[in-house]
């Protein structure tokens, strides 16, 4: 793991992968053949397009979740926001290491994704979970709809599709009687934010929640 000293190198890292995925959808989308006809030498079908679609998508929550857990840790040994605001921890750390051991004690394995176990463990260890809680509270909802979609991704189980209806039932005007894989649904214009489709639409959302914690 990289030494962090101030928030602004994990939010950079995280931004710089943003853009590159950013980048990479573009070029799938250039590159997706949906015509009649041969396709041509290095073009991708419409499954390609959804599975790389699906990929993109899990790459920049991975990246988003890594992003929580620095900056979180850095927050934990006092270090200031962007703007300059110093967060009271209520831990002493040596470094960001150590930061990381506390925090997980006996602990396997630290969620960096769900709001809530994040809300709860920001008032434990941050005063008033300042500068965490209140950005994963306001965005809560779209927060655990991500989540919904990179466990489906990630898992395809029962409960996993359970989950991912969920938000399916809460995103499109109507449900299709066949659902959509992740990768459709990703695909499909995003009904309050024309023309994106969803898929730009949660790596905006990502982005934006990852300037608030650090702002």
């Amino acid at each position: 793991m990289a030494v962090r000293r101030q928030v602004s190198a994990p939010l950079r890292e995280f931004e710089g992968e943003i853009a590159r995925l950013i980048r990479l959808d573009a070029d799938n989308q250039t590159r997706f053949s949906s015509g009649p006809g041969r396709p041509a030498a290095g073009s991708l079908s419409r499954r390609q397009l959804c599975l790389t679609t699906e990929g993109i998508f899990f790459a920049a929550y991975r990246a988003f979740e890594g992003l929580v857990q620095d900056v979180f840790l850095l927050y934990c040994q006092g270090k200031p926001t962007l703007g300059g605001k110093r967060p009271h921890s209520y831990l002493n750390p040596k470094d960001f290491k150590h930061a990381e051991e506390l925090i997980q004690s006996s602990m396997r394995v630290l969620d960096w994704t769900a709001p809530d176990e994040l809300v709860r463990r920001s008032e434990l260890y941050l005063k008033d979970g300042y500068p965490v809680k209140n950005v994963l509270t306001a965005n809560r909802a779209v927060l655990l709809d991500m989540k919904r979609i990179r466990n489906h991704i990630a898992h395809n189980s029962r409960e996993s599709a359970s989950q991912y209806l969920k938000v399916l039932r809460a995103v499109l005007a109507t449900l299709p009687i066949k659902p959509p894989s992740v990768g459709e649904f990703l695909l499909m214009q995003d009904r309050h934010n024309r023309p994106d489709y969803y898929l730009l639409t949660y790596l905006g959302h990502l982005s934006r929640i990852g300037q608030l914690l650090t702002a």
